[in-house]
C-alpha cells in the first residue's frame, strides 16, 4: 500500500464515517429463531393450531372454564402481521371462537431471551397471552412441571400487563408467583408493545419495550430440586381466549370481533446456554403410552406388549417413568411382534439421528427400528408411503447394545436408515420427514420397533427418551459452533482474542484495543498500529499482541509481518467479524 493510496483512503473514511456496532436484544444474545408473519399464512414449520375446546387434550374449557372453540379459521397473516381473530358466532356448541398456537415441536428452548410485538384487543371478558409450557411433563403433571407466562392481559384491566411462573405440585398442589405493570391508558391496545422475558438458569426478568419490571429468582417442584422445573425446554404459545375464571364473561359493552395483532416473535439465547438442537418424540413421563398413540401387536409365533415402569429409569433425562417391553417366544427364534407410537412431526433443521435409552435384558435379537413417512399425506402410513430400517442388533457384544449392560444411549445416524418397502410398497425413498405443506416428501408419522428373537428366549427391556437430535452449525468446522465462535468464518479452535472485544484475532483487524479506538472499523488507527509494531515478536518492546492476527488456523503465529499487513489491506475500510457474538460490528 503505498502513501498515496493512504491518503486517499484518508479523504474517504473523513466523508463517511465508520458505522456503529449492533447490539443484540440482550447482552450476550444471539437470535436463533422469529418468525416476521411476512407471509400470507401461518407457517407450519413454526406453529401447530390447537383447535376445540380442550377436551382433545384432557383439558375441557382449557382448564379455565373458557368460552371459545379454537379455530385455525380464526388466524390469519397479513401485512406482516398474524391476526387472532375472537369472534361472537356459534361453532361446536360454543358462542364464541378464536385461535390458539404453539411452537411445541417446531421451537423447544431451555433458557434465553423470548420477545412478542403486539397490539392487544380491548373489551370486557378478553384475554390475551404470550406464554410458555414445558414440551415433556419431566417432573409431572400441571403444575409441576412449570408454565411460563410472558405476557396476559385481562379486559377488565387492559392497561394492565402480568407476568407470572407457576410451578410447585401437579394440581390442586401448584402454586404461583407473579408481577404486573401498568401501561399508558388505552396503549395496549392502540399501539405496539413488546413483551418479553430474559430466562436464564436461575433467574427469569420481565420486560416491556425494554424496561425491566419484575424479577423470579425462587420457586420449586415437587418432581425434582431446584432450579427445576425451570430447567427444561419449553415452547411458545400465543392464543386470545374469551372468558374464563380469571377475565370472567364478555357483557353487553364488549364488542365483536376483537384482535390480537402481533407483528413478530423472537427466540434469543444466550451463547453459553445455547444446546444443540433436540426434537422429543416421547419421554415416556405421561406413564400412560396407550393414551398416547402407542399400540403393540404380536406375530404368529410370538406376543408381549408395554407398560409404564416407575422403577427402572436412565440416568440421564430419566423422569419418573420409563417404558417396559416383553415379548414371549415360546422358544421358537423369529419374530414375536412390536411396538410404536403415532405422532406426526416434521424434522426440520439440523437433525441428523435418532436416540433412545434402553436397558436390554439377557438374550440375544434384533430390534428393527422403522421411521414411517406419510409421503401420501393421507394421516395414515399405507401403501404409498415411506419406512426407512435401522437393524439394532443386541447381545452380549452388541454392536447397538449390550444385552445385560445396564441403561445405554443409543445414537443412530438417519443416513444409516435404509428404505425398506417390502411390506408398503410406494414412496419417493428420501428420508425427510417434511409435510408437503412446507416443501418435503412427507411428515414422520410413527416410529415402530419389530422385536426378532435370534435363538428362541423371550425378549425384555426398558426404554425411555426417544429424541431426535442434531448438532450446532458449525461454519469454519474448528470445532466451535457458530455461535459461540468468536470468528465464525476462519477456522480458530484456541478462539484467541488478544484485545477481548470478542471477535478473534483471526477476523478482527480493529485492534485499535479497549482504550476506545475499537471503533468497528478497519482504519488508520489499527494501521498505524500494525506499522509501529512491524517485524517484531513477543520479545520486542514494541510488541503488539493484537496486531498478530495470521498464522497456522487462524492463531496468531508470533510474528508481526507482511501476511498481517495483506490481510489488513485486503480488508481496509471494512468491518471486522463477523464473530457471531452480540458486539461483531458485520
Amino acid at each position: 500500500m503505498t502513501r498515496l493510496q493512504l491518503s486517499a483512503a484518508a479523504i474517504l473514511a473523513a466523508a463517511f464515517p465508520a458505522p456503529a456496532c449492533a447490539a443484540a436484544a440482550c447482552a450476550g444474545c444471539t437470535l436463533v429463531w422469529e418468525d416476521e408473519f411476512d407471509g400470507d399464512a401461518v407457517d407450519p414449520a413454526k406453529w401447530e393450531f390447537m383447535t376445540g375446546d380442550g377436551s382433545q387434550y384432557g383439558i375441557p374449557g382449557w382448564g379455565n372454564n373458557e368460552l371459545q372453540y379454537y379455530r385455525a379459521e380464526n388466524a390469519s397473516v397479513a401485512d406482516g402481521n398474524l391476526i387472532i381473530a375472537a369472534r361472537e358466532e356459534s361453532f361446536g356448541g360454543y358462542d364464541y371462537t378464536s385461535a390458539r398456537l404453539r411452537s411445541l415441536g417446531r421451537g423447544d428452548w431451555r433458557y434465553g431471551r423470548f420477545e412478542v410485538r403486539a397490539k392487544l384487543p380491548v373489551g370486557q371478558g378478553m384475554w390475551p397471552a404470550f406464554w410458555m409450557l414445558p414440551s415433556s411433563d419431566i417432573y409431572g403433571g400441571w403444575a409441576a412441571s412449570g408454565e411460563i407466562d410472558i405476557m396476559e392481559m385481562v379486559g377488565f384491566d387492559p392497561d394492565r400487563i402480568h407476568g407470572t411462573i407457576h410451578f410447585g405440585g401437579p394440581y390442586p398442589e401448584n402454586t404461583s408467583s407473579g408481577a404486573s405493570t401498568l401501561l399508558a391508558a388505552g396503549s395496549a391496545h392502540a399501539a405496539y408493545h413488546e413483551y418479553a422475558i430474559e430466562w436464564e438458569p436461575t433467574e427469569i426478568r420481565w420486560y416491556v419495550d425494554g424496561v425491566q419490571y419484575a424479577t423470579k429468582t425462587s420457586w420449586y417442584s415437587t418432581g425434582g430440586p431446584y432450579p427445576a422445573p425451570f430447567d427444561q425446554a419449553f415452547h411458545m404459545l400465543l392464543n386470545l381466549a374469551v372468558g374464563g375464571n380469571w377475565p370472567g364473561n364478555p357483557d353487553a359493552t364488549t364488542v365483536f370481533p376483537q384482535y390480537l395483532i402481533v407483528d413478530y416473535v423472537r427466540v434469543y439465547q444466550l451463547p453459553e446456554n445455547v444446546e444443540p438442537p433436540r426434537r422429543v418424540f416421547d419421554d415416556m413421563e405421561h406413564g400412560d403410552p396407550f393414551g398416547n398413540g402407542w399400540f403393540a401387536f404380536g406375530s404368529d409365533i410370538g406376543g408381549g406388549g408395554i407398560d409404564p415402569n416407575y422403577d427402572d429409569l436412565p440416568p440421564e433425562n430419566g423422569g419418573g417413568v420409563s417404558l417396559q417391553t416383553g415379548w414371549g417366544s415360546g422358544g421358537t427364534a423369529g419374530y414375536l411382534g412390536g411396538f410404536g407410537r403415532y405422532s406426526p412431526m416434521e424434522l426440520t433443521g439440523s437433525l441428523d439421528r435418532f436416540e433412545f435409552w434402553i436397558n436390554p435384558d439377557p438374550g440375544e435379537y434384533t430390534l428393527e427400528i422403522n421411521l414411517q413417512e406419510d409421503d401420501n399425506f393421507d394421516g395414515a402410513f399405507g401403501n404409498g408411503d415411506d419406512e426407512f430400517q435401522y437393524t439394532c442388533v443386541v447381545s452380549a457384544t452388541g454392536p447397538c447394545a449390550i444385552a445385560g449392560g445396564g441403561w445405554q444411549q443409543v445414537s443412530l445416524p438417519l443416513a444409516d436408515f435404509f428404505d425398506d418397502n417390502t411390506a408398503f410398497p410406494g414412496g419417493n425413498g428420501d428420508l425427510d420427514a417434511i409435510a408437503p405443506t412446507s416443501g418435503g416428501n412427507g411428515e414422520l408419522i410413527n416410529i415402530v420397533i419389530a422385536v426378532v428373537s435370534h435363538d428362541g428366549t423371550d425378549v425384555s427391556f426398558r426404554t425411555d427418551y426417544w429424541i431426535f437430535a442434531g448438532d450446532l452449525p458449525d461454519t469454519d468446522g474448528d470445532g466451535q459452533a457458530d455461535a459461540l465462535d468468536n470468528c465464525s468464518e476462519t477456522p480458530n479452535p484456541g478462539q484467541a482474542d488478544s484485545d477481548g472485544d470478542s471477535i478473534g484475532n483471526a477476523c478482527d483487524l480493529d485492534i485499535g484495543g479497549p482504550d476506545g479506538s475499537d471503533d468497528c472499523v478497519v482504519n488508520f488507527v489499527d494501521l498505524s498500529l500494525l506499522e509501529a509494531a512491524f517485524f517484531t515478536t513477543p520479545s520486542s518492546p514494541n510488541w503488539n499482541p493484537d496486531a498478530d492476527f495470521t498464522g497456522a488456523g487462524g492463531e496468531p503465529d508470533g510474528i508481526i509481518n507482511f501476511f498481517d499487513l495483506q490481510l489488513m489491506e485486503d480488508r481496509f475500510f471494512t468491518v471486522p467479524g463477523p464473530s457471531g457474538l452480540p458486539n461483531d460490528c458485520g
